[in-house]
Order: structure tokens, then sequence, then C-alpha cells
């Protein structure tokens, strides 16, 4: 067993060390104990229901809800209550908590979607994806797993779990993260990188199977007019303005990315070099991680773009700038961009979001908004 970690007693699910809550089933783990379920010691149908020692009869309730029907791509978690909800809900079905809502200066709202695929060459998915909200905040975040098929799954599902342990609930601060400051969001950011690297790492040590498993991490939140952005390894963040002028956000931390930026080979050689999935800096190599921070400011038809490497292997940035542009919106974009990383070969798993950047302001308002 992996230490630091939090044992669900409802469904065993091993939680990182810092989390409130059951990622698997949603049980509040500082909440009261539950009935425990276990095998009979005579084969006599699948087991039976008993009481802990010292426990009440009562089996508190899920925190997690079920996933609403119909979604189109990746919900929305509700930072509050874990609530799951439809992308662009503007209220948690669960509590009531306020989601995607305009904030109070620049009246923005993000519309996002959030998807992925095994590609077409893959037998399973090493990618991991999600989107959380409170208050109007939004925080998406992709991890792209590598370390061979088990390894590269675990160190991705490790780092949703870590962030999510690290925002998710009143007490992680959840519902100030629309007044907190710049600064303070920003190391919440890096730390949740570096609590997910430290989870990688203990895995590592407590199972030799997933030696040599790391994994990619590019955690975004965006508030009001501006980005935040914390980055490790080569999946990417973009920003695609109103016109469809794309520009890469973050740097990847890739050897042929240094071998580009010393001037030693092209960005055309860069996309066809043999060590191309080669990383000097991702989650799982050491203790001691680097985590890249960036600032970026948006204003209303503007679109942030999330991938892993799978897209960017078949994808030009210049297609993407045009595709997210042209899109009616954020899902139909990331539907396409997944589709044509499919058509071209799909030899690796893709994940993308896109988010767009909506003025709810009335026409009244618009003619006094400062949006430089």
């Amino acid at each position: 067993m992996t230490p630091n970690l939090r044992i669900c007693p409802r469904c065993g699910h091993e939680n990182v060390s810092k989390a409130l809550w059951c990622f698997q089933c949603g049980l509040d783990l500082n909440g009261p104990p539950t009935l425990e379920k276990v095998a009979r010691t005579q084969r006599v149908g699948s087991g039976v229901w008993r009481l802990a020692p010292n426990i009440t009869k009562e089996t508190p309730p899920d925190h997690k809800k079920p996933l609403p029907p119909s979604v189109d791509g990746q919900p929305l978690t509700c930072l509050k209550c874990g609530t799951l909800n439809q992308p662009n809900a503007e209220r948690c079905t669960g509590c009531q908590q306020p989601l995607i809502v305009p904030d109070d200066e620049y009246h923005y709202v993000t519309q996002g979607s959030a998807r992925t695929s095994i590609g077409q060459v893959r037998s399973n998915n090493e990618d991991n994806l999600n989107l959380w909200a409170s208050n109007g905040v939004l925080i998406a975040l992709i991890a792209d797993g590598m370390g061979g098929a088990v390894g590269g799954e675990e160190a991705s599902r490790l780092v949703i779990e870590a962030v999510q342990a690290d925002f998710l609930g009143e007490p992680r601060g959840s519902l100030q993260l629309h007044t907190m400051p710049e600064v303070e969001l920003g190391r919440r950011l890096a730390e949740a990188i570096r609590d997910a690297n430290r989870a990688v790492i203990d895995k590592v040590q407590a199972d030799s199977q997933f030696k040599g498993m790391g994994t990619t991490s590019t955690l975004m939140a965006v508030r009001e007019n501006r980005v935040l952005v914390a980055h490790v390894g080569d999946s990417r963040a973009y920003h695609v303005d109103a016109q469809g002028k794309i520009t890469q956000i973050s740097t990847d931390h890739s050897f042929v990315q240094a071998l580009v930026s010393s001037g030693h080979i092209t960005e055309e050689e860069a996309r066809s070099h043999p060590m191309g999935n080669v990383l000097y800096r991702a989650l799982g190599q050491g203790i001691e991680l680097e985590v890249d921070l960036y600032l970026r400011f948006v204003r209303a038809g503007d679109h942030l773009v999330i991938c892993s490497d799978g897209l960017t292997r078949h994808v030009l940035p210049l297609e993407i700038g045009s595709f997210v542009h042209d899109a009616a919106n954020p899902a139909e974009a990331t539907e396409k961009l997944i589709a044509l990383a499919n058509k071209r070969g799909g030899e690796d798993n893709v994940s993308v979001i896109v988010i767009q950047i909506i003025d709810k302001s009335s026409p009244a308002e618009l003619t006094t908004l400062d949006l430089k």
C-alpha cells in the first residue's frame, strides 16, 4: 500500500493524503464512520454488511453525485461539494453554488469543453483531464501519463485527484478563489502540481511495477480577464485571440524544444525528430520539481486551449487556432480537433480543452467597460 494515502472505508479507493472526500464514491473522509463490507469466511453469497467497532448505523450521504444526463464531454466539478454538472452549468445541482457566472468587473463568463480519445493506435488512454468551477473561476487540467500502459494511466490519474484534493471544499478555500490575491492563486496552482508529483513518487516507491512512470501537468485557472497557467512537461497551453491568431503560452520541457530554443534545429525539423517525446522535466522524476507559472490577459471573443501532445503531433498550431476560431462553440471545437488528429493517424491518446471568453454585459454597459 502506498504511504500517506487515505483509504475510503466505503469503497476502498486509495485517495491522496490531502483528500477530504473520496474521489471514487464521494464519502466524507472526515465524517463519521460508515458500514463496512466484508467477505464471509465461508462462501455463502457475495458478502455481508457488519458494523465496524464503535460506529453508528448511519451511512453518511454521498458527497459526489452521479453523472448528469447526456454530458457532452467532461463534466464540470463543483469545487464546493464535488457534484458533477453539465460543462456550462451556472449553478451546481447539488449545493446551488454559483459556478459559471459573470465576474463583477468585466462581466466575463467562460464556456468550456474537455474531451479525450484513446486514439487509433494505443490500447488504453494514459491521458486524464478535468474541469472544476466555483464563483466564476474555472480550473482546467490535462495530464499526459508515461511509463507504460499501467504506469502512465496511474500517474495522470494521481494528478487529477491530487489537484482536486488541493482545491475541493470550503476548508481548501474553494469559495475564496474569486477574491484570492493573484500571487496566492498562482502559488496554489504550483503547489497543487508539486503535491501531485509527491503522490506519483510515493506510488512508485510503494509499488515497483510503477517504476519509471511519470506525467505532464498543465493546470489553468481563468478568472475575470486573467489566465494563470502552472505547467510541467510538453502538454501545451495556447491563447487564441478573437481574430484566430494563436500564441503558445507554455514552453515544452522537452529535449527537442531545447534544441529549437538554442537554434540547433528548426520548428519544422522538431516535428519529425526521433527524440520528440523525451522530456527533461516531468512529474515523477524527483521530489524537487520546478513549476513554470504564466500570466495572460484575455478579452471577450478569445479562446484558451490546453492539449496533450497527441493533438500537436498531428495538428499544427495554426490549424488549432483556425478550428477553434471557426467553431460555433468549444464543444464543436474539441470534437473536430480530436476527429482530425485521429483521421491523421491518432498515434497517441488525444486530449483537448477549449475555453471561450464571453462578455455578458448589456449594450449599455459596453460603452463604459474598459477592456484594455
